[in-house]
């Protein structure tokens, strides 16, 4: 699918990039996995991992927006504007049609969604930094926070919901562009020489 030269960019993502990527992936798999067990008494231990281990998730995502910032892709992941939006609607009209839009660096579908990834990953961290602060490692909140802590752990737990959908639509999409393609699983897993798509 041919994209507009304003908002066509290299299709490489660097070796930085790549690795927050995974550096996330390792994290939210396992705050997503411990949330369904960690309410439950024998699992209980979980509780107090999955804050420390948010904690890191945390800060991953702050650094992961700032070299976003930094490296010029805040347009290719929230392209917020007439060139951008025209180009993931032509990526949403060829998935209707059975066309997978392209993956990699560039503004379109794609790069939204992980964009959109990105921001529910935030939500989520920011409520749950303040669930910590409420009751950090297990505690309980005291009384005069109770609300905040019952509101917050709503919030929380609909950034979840939103996360466990980007990452099972990720998944999904990810072995689609595999059978179709057969080469997106090396371009995930294999890191870029200095020579190849390096900014």
């Amino acid at each position: 699918m041919e994209a507009t030269n304003e908002v066509t960019k290299d299709t490489g993502w660097d070796t930085n990039t790549r690795i927050l990527h995974w550096l996330l992936v390792i994290t939210v798999t396992f705050q997503l996995l411990s949330s369904l067990y960690m309410a439950d008494t024998p699992t209980q231990f979980l509780f107090p991992i999955h804050e420390l281990v948010g904690l890191g998730a945390g800060v991953i995502v702050i650094i992961f927006w700032l070299y976003v910032y930094a490296n010029g892709d805040l347009g290719i992941l929230l392209p917020w504007n007439h060139a951008g939006a025209a180009v993931i609607g032509r990526d949403l009209l060829g998935l209707l049609r059975g066309r997978l839009p392209p993956a990699g660096r560039r503004v379109g579908l794609s790069s939204f969604v992980h964009g959109l990834g990105l921001l529910a990953l935030t939500g989520s961290g920011f409520t749950g930094l303040f669930l910590f602060f409420l009751a950090p490692m297990g505690a309980h909140a005291s009384p005069a926070d109770a609300i905040d802590f019952t509101n917050l752990s709503l919030d929380h737990k609909f950034f979840g919901k939103l996360v466990w959908a980007y990452f099972v639509g990720h998944i999904v999409f990810a072995l689609l562009h595999q059978l179709r393609s057969g080469h997106i699983f090396g371009d995930i897993f294999r890191f870029p020489h200095a020579d190849s798509h390096e900014q």
